[in-house]
């Protein structure tokens, strides 16, 4: 792969993927308030475990939960380093690329993290949810934890007045 494309990679999914995530609505992040397992959260192999493996899944990662926290922050100052670095007036490509590669370094620990908790799902993965993950058909996208995220209901306005929803009168 080659540099400039190494480097739009990793701009895109080290900025903007943390932007989309948290212009989602609902809570916080899962990580600041119970389990989490990262970017693997918005479908991925985790699509295909029945809510019992997905316990179990959350647990195992829940156990390493200060590892990923340490890991997180350091992506999160490595990002950083390298986007200052990025708009120095000097560029240095193999500066630029010691610093991609020291980011990209905490997003494999923390894949590594995700994949041994996957390891130790229980009950065992069927070979009918390996081959689905193997093959990139990943199960529907599920809420994580304990907390189901739902939209709240549209409320209608009062049947013959003359407001909206809030019970305002109607903009003019």
């Amino acid at each position: 792969m080659k540099f400039p494309q190494f480097i739009s990679r990793l701009l895109v999914l080290g900025i903007f993927v943390p932007l989309a995530l948290a212009a989602q609505p609902g809570p916080a992040p899962a990580i600041a308030q119970g389990p989490s397992i990262g970017g693997i959260a918005l479908g991925g192999p985790v699509g295909v475990l029945t809510d019992q493996q997905r316990a179990s899944y959350e647990a195992a990662l829940n156990n390493e939960r200060g590892r990923m926290l340490e890991l997180q922050a350091g992506l999160r100052a490595a990002r950083q380093d390298f986007v200052v670095t990025s708009v120095d007036q000097k560029f240095d490509e193999n500066v630029l690329r010691q610093k991609a590669l020291a980011a990209a370094r905490f997003e494999a620990e923390m894949a590594v993290l995700r994949a041994k908790a996957m390891s130790q799902v229980q009950p065992p993965l069927t070979p009918e949810q390996i081959e689905k993950i193997k093959a990139g058909q990943p199960g529907p996208v599920r809420p994580l934890g304990r907390q189901q995220f739902e939209r709240p209901a549209q409320r209608q306005p009062p049947a013959g007045t003359n407001q909206d929803v809030n019970g305002l009168p109607p903009k003019k």
